[in-house]
């Protein structure tokens, strides 16, 4: 995994955590919408939600210690590595693994799980992997628009579901000038099974998710998009980092920035959808 400069946190941590440190050392962040607040939230956490969180970065104490949190910890996990990257200073920023939910004692089963890359096994191997992984996030988003039809979201995962398959094609491309007799993409990309999302979540496990949930279905695709799109840009940036071939290395570090901007795609739908 790569280095991140977030630290995850369990609610028994931060509550350690709470009782060692004095108020105006940290600030707990809560980024989720405001009837998801009103609801309920940790006592002394400022609202400030996802959306809306790069136009007031500014508003954050960069000398204070920042603990962000959601309803299940992946709107959380964007915010602070968005914060990471894009103030200029800050103390230790946290994630609060399993959200508000973990705060309150349930059980979440579906904590984020990066599954990376084997570089070692070679150039052609890692891009058939990653093209399969590709795949996978299409076969989800595919399966959103069949069963989901009409939700807030659908513009925005259509976006997604060809963005995958572009990804895909990228890696095709390089695949391809290594092998003496290749298919054509569109028969290769047809017979790939796609059954791991890059998140190292299989497509069974994400269907389950969705058709499981107990929260709006707007708010549960939100959710599970931010988690793909997420972990793939992790993904992508760690193999990026630690492949010693150039093309790879340029191939790999494209994608994870087209990840990124998947992931501003998602959270700018927030204002006007939630």
């Amino acid at each position: 995994m790569s280095e991140n400069p977030v630290v995850d946190v369990t609610p028994d941590s931060f509550r350690r955590y709470m009782s060692e440190h004095s108020d105006g050392e940290y600030l707990l962040v809560d980024v989720r919408e405001p009837p998801e607040y009103e609801q309920a939230h940790i006592p002394g956490a400022q609202l400030l939600p996802l959306g809306q969180l790069e136009s007031r970065l500014g508003d954050l104490p960069p000398h204070r210690d920042l603990i962000f949190a959601c309803r299940s910890g992946v709107r959380s996990r964007v915010a602070a590595q968005m914060a990471a990257e894009k103030m200029g200073q800050h103390g230790t920023l946290y994630n609060l693994e399993g959200g508000i939910l973990a705060w309150q004692g349930y059980t979440v089963t579906d904590f984020p799980r990066v599954k990376i890359l084997v570089l070692e096994e070679g150039m052609q191997q890692t891009l058939m992997a990653a093209m399969d992984l590709e795949k996978g996030a299409w076969n989800i988003y595919r399966y959103i628009q069949e069963q989901f039809p009409g939700t807030r979201l659908s513009q925005t995962i259509e976006y997604l579901s060809m963005a995958e398959m572009n990804h895909a094609e990228a890696l095709y491309d390089v695949w391809r000038t290594a092998e003496a007799d290749p298919p054509q993409f569109e028969d290769l990309f047809a017979g790939l099974k796609g059954e791991l999302l890059e998140g190292g979540m299989s497509l069974t496990e994400a269907m389950l998710r969705l058709e499981s949930t107990m929260v709006p279905m707007d708010l549960a695709i939100y959710e599970l998009a931010l988690d793909i799109e997420f972990t793939a840009y992790d993904l992508y940036r760690y193999a990026g980092e630690h492949s010693d071939d150039p093309t790879l290395k340029k191939l790999f570090l494209d994608i994870g920035e087209g990840e990124k901007k998947h992931m501003a795609s998602i959270v700018g739908v927030l204002n006007s959808a939630f």
